[in-house]
């Protein structure tokens, strides 16, 4: 008699779901490697800001560039502005009309074109704005910013300037109160010899510093809401 072979009845694997887990796992595991290892490369080649803290006293700004220190008036600046904000035709938007009748209509319209009228030469007088600090040419751009224009590439004091007791940075700082106020440095990328000297002796004489990295070619423009660099 013939003996019958013996039936399986193990559940079947289903090989087929099981590598395309595993391939999906792999690819997985392949992606955060080269993430990572990107990451690693492009470490060395970063510009790390410092952490910075917000501060409630009041900023004094100032540039080093080609291992010059310049003052960044902009408090000159300001005073100016409000002098010439002062000067400026005073634009009241008219309110809607109450009634829709023709004659209601044409008082409005008159009035609207009044106004625009008044705003554009308001926009006009304030795009015009142009004045100069010690070690800038300064003036509106894009109608709400202002620009700081180095005067020359060689504005502002060098390292052995700096030591010398009548230096304007030096000078200046004793008009500064270190409670109330503090500095802020932009830093060009050829001068951070220079700026160590600046920082040491703000903190030789009780200011606290902040400071930012700035290319060569990022212009000086604060907005109409003013500038922040908080402080390390």
């Amino acid at each position: 008699m013939r003996r019958r072979r013996r039936q399986n009845n193990l559940p079947t694997q289903n090989l087929d779901s099981f590598l395309d887990i595993l391939t999906n796992t792999v690819g997985v595991l392949m992606f955060v490697s080269l993430f990572i290892t990107l990451i690693t490369v492009q470490t060395g080649s970063i510009i790390r800001t410092p952490l910075v803290k917000a501060s409630k006293k009041q900023p004094y700004f100032f540039e080093i560039r080609n291992n010059r220190v310049s003052y960044i008036d902009d408090k000159i600046v300001d005073r100016q502005l409000n002098e010439l904000l002062n000067t400026l035709p005073t634009c009241q938007e008219p309110p809607d009309p109450s009634t829709l009748d023709e004659y209601s209509y044409q008082d409005y319209l008159f009035k609207i074109q009044e106004y625009e009228r008044c705003r554009i030469t308001m926009m006009k007088q304030l795009q015009s704005f142009q004045t100069e600090t010690d070690f800038y040419r300064v003036r509106f751009v894009g109608g709400d910013a202002i620009l700081y224009e180095p005067k020359s590439a060689n504005v502002g004091e060098t390292i052995k300037e700096l030591s010398q007791k009548d230096a304007k940075f030096a000078t200046l700082l004793k008009t500064l109160n270190p409670k109330t106020d503090y500095l802020a440095f932009i830093v060009r990328p050829d001068s951070f010899a220079t700026f160590r000297v600046a920082r040491k002796q703000a903190w030789d004489n009780g200011f606290d510093v902040g400071w930012e990295p700035h290319t060569l070619q990022t212009p000086i423009v604060f907005g109409s809401g003013g500038r922040a660099i908080g402080v390390q």
